[in-house]
């Protein structure tokens, strides 16, 4: 059951799934050579009989016979510790629970609505990948293209000092946390970026990139140094933007990220324009989010020239007007040259004197359908304007990308949480005042949907094979069902576990969700098991609850102490290695600690809601009828 809990996550679509796609397919392996082990070597270890190889070890072993006394006694005390708990704790807390299983079942029903609403509210948000303290921090400043390199060179130098300033300040120590400092002027190579922005150049753009000390020499975390860094950094007269973040681990996208697209005539491109201007303002309404930019930046400037109506009825084409600035001034091909070994090509253009003024640009002859030579500006309106340095399409669409990221620390909004905001309150307006323009969502959002929808279509075809598997193994429709319904409960106490710690649910949370629901299972499976055999040796109902809740505790109580123990401190590991881990060990341990609560009195109480018909066939047997055990445990059911 456990193995196909794991199976869904071998299913993960999008880039997320290509990320982890490793990692299920180890738990699977695992949990396969650990059954291996369990049903043929350790059995074989256990015939052994006293031989060479124990005597060898009583040998080895014999300087610690001086412990003996003291671990005897921790035997005992543990022993007797667990009693108490059964008889003292365990049992007239069960025996209340099940004299009150209606009330039992509204308290247990109203702490898992407790565990969604703190999920639905924000409280406990859902974040697709943890946000991983990181030692490698860029600071990337993008001026008006055309922009001298001395002006670039000189912000970045602003940058690299803000960057010293603000590590001295948030040492606790003489020593600087800022280990290393790199400041580029013309180029920018983002380590860990992939697409148009992984690598720019000219004289307008620059970055700093920084790489503090390790996350155990120092107190405080990579969005707090970027957060004062960035306020040490100040304000740059005349900047597109200025984008603190650190280094990109795991999947892309930003926490805030859609496109919006239209048609490439003048009218929608002015309502494309117009409606990214008016996400950008709604965007910075919210608190905390920050580095709000867009792929459209102004390039260099130039002519741009269109075509005049009176000309298009005359047959002048805009391809006819290019071709003939273009021959005018970077030339026309017309024959080649052979010069020893090379080639030349011969060029004809206008004199260089020609090309240095609008006026000359304006004088330039095109040859009109009806041969007469006119002057450019008689068939073209000729503007300076700025241009484009990139102009992205989509689906042979002009596309805008909007992008925004989320300072976690001044913000307790959530990206999901912007987006539906932006879905239902800006959206709908936006795209009635510009109907020539259309939205796409991606970024984390994008891929969080994408994720969790394969994530759940492959874990309700788990659950139905995991029911099918209980079915053939307990002969019964409602005891599968019975622990398949328990699974919640124990989410419950993850949920609660990482709003506890001030933790964002992330995928890394769902894999300790999965191994917790194999163990919420193995448990109930133990405790239900022990319940038939009772049932059917003839006992009554609430006699084997309470029987099975005594018998059963210790091996339930101890499973769930040891796999804590171990998972604690994993949990509470600081290093960067770590981050990854912690939110599955967190789901573990807390849900753990829920589920032994759980699978020892909800279990109970939820089979006994069924008790009649046992008690029925009970009655039978006493009036002399013999029942066999395949017909009890269809009773049961």
């Amino acid at each position: 059951t456990t193995v196909i809990t794991f199976l869904p996550l071998c299913f993960v679509s999008g880039v997320m799934g290509k990320f982890i796609a490793v990692m299920p397919f180890a738990f699977i392996t695992a949990l396969i050579m650990s059954l291996g082990e369990s049903l043929l070597i350790l059995p074989g270890h256990l015939s052994h009989e006293k031989g060479l190889v124990f005597t060898v070890l009583g040998w080895l072993l014999f300087p610690f016979r001086v412990f003996l006394p003291v671990l005897t006694w921790l035997q005992k005390g543990c022993d007797q510790g667990l009693q108490w708990v059964v008889r003292n704790c365990y049992r007239p807390l069960l025996d209340l629970a099940l004299a009150n299983r209606l009330s039992t079942m509204a308290v247990a029903l109203s702490v898992l609505m407790m565990a969604v609403a703190l999920v639905r509210s924000g409280v406990t948000p859902f974040s697709l990948f943890p946000k991983i303290d990181a030692n490698r921090l860029l600071a990337k400043v993008t001026f008006p293209d055309g922009t001298p390199s001395s002006v670039t060179d000189e912000a970045t130098k602003r940058i690299e000092q803000a960057a010293f300033q603000t590590g001295q300040e948030l040492s606790q120590s003489d020593d600087s946390i800022v280990r290393l400092v790199h400041r580029s002027v013309g180029q920018i190579a983002a380590q860990g970026e992939v697409g148009p922005d992984a690598r720019v150049s000219g004289s307008h753009v620059g970055a700093v990139a920084i790489e503090l000390v390790d996350g155990e020499s120092r107190d405080v975390t990579s969005d707090q140094f970027i957060s004062d860094w960035r306020l040490a950094a100040g304000n740059f007269p005349g900047v597109e933007s200025l984008v603190f973040k650190t280094e990109n681990i795991g999947p892309g996208g930003k926490a805030v990220e859609f496109k919006l697209l239209a048609r490439s005539d003048p009218e929608a491109v002015r309502q494309l324009e117009e409606a990214v201007e008016r996400c950008k303002e709604w965007l910075a309404q919210y608190p905390g989010v920050i580095d709000i930019d867009d792929d459209s930046h102004p390039g260099k400037w130039e002519y741009q020239i269109r075509v005049k109506p009176e000309a298009e009825a005359m047959g002048v084409s805009l391809a006819d007007l290019a071709g003939t600035v273009r021959a005018s001034y970077y030339g026309e091909e017309v024959m080649r040259l052979q010069r020893g070994r090379h080639e030349v090509k011969l060029m004809v253009r206008y004199p260089q004197e020609e090309r240095r003024s609008v006026a000359t640009l304006n004088d330039i002859r095109v040859t009109s359908p009806d041969g007469i030579k006119r002057p450019l500006d008689e068939l073209a309106e000729i503007e300076i304007k700025r241009g484009y340095s990139e102009i992205n399409r989509l689906s042979q669409k002009r596309s805008i990308t909007v992008v925004a990221d989320i300072d976690v620390a001044k913000s307790s909004l959530t990206s999901g949480q912007i987006t539906g905001d932006m879905e239902k309150r800006l959206m709908p307006d936006l795209l009635a005042e510009y109907p020539l323009v259309s939205v796409r969502w991606e970024g984390e959002q994008e891929q969080t949907q994408e994720s969790l929808e394969s994530l759940g279509v492959g874990f309700i075809v788990a659950l139905f094979a995991m029911f099918v598997l209980l079915t053939m193994e307990f002969k019964s429709y409602f005891q599968p069902l019975l622990i398949i319904a328990i699974i919640p409960f124990g989410c419950a106490g993850a949920v609660f576990g990482h709003a506890l710690l001030g933790m964002p649910l992330t995928i890394f949370s769902m894999f300790g969700l999965v191994a917790l629901a194999g163990v919420v299972v193995n448990d109930s499976i133990v405790l239900i098991d022990f319940i038939n055999h009772r049932v059917r040796s003839g006992m009554p109902l609430f006699e084997s609850l309470r029987e099975a809740g005594r018998l059963r505790f210790r091996p339930v109580f101890l499973t769930s102490v040891t796999t804590i123990g171990g998972l604690f401190p994993l949990m509470t590991e600081t290093s960067f290695q770590a981050q990854f881990l912690v939110p599955m060990a967190t789901s573990l341990v807390f849900g753990l600690a829920a589920t032994t609560l759980i699978v020892l009195v909800l279990v109970p109480v939820m089979y006994s809601f069924f008790g009649t018909l046992a008690e029925s066939v009970m009655d039978e047997e006493s009036d002399g009828q013999e029942v066999g055990a395949e017909s009890a445990t269809h009773a049961v059911a």
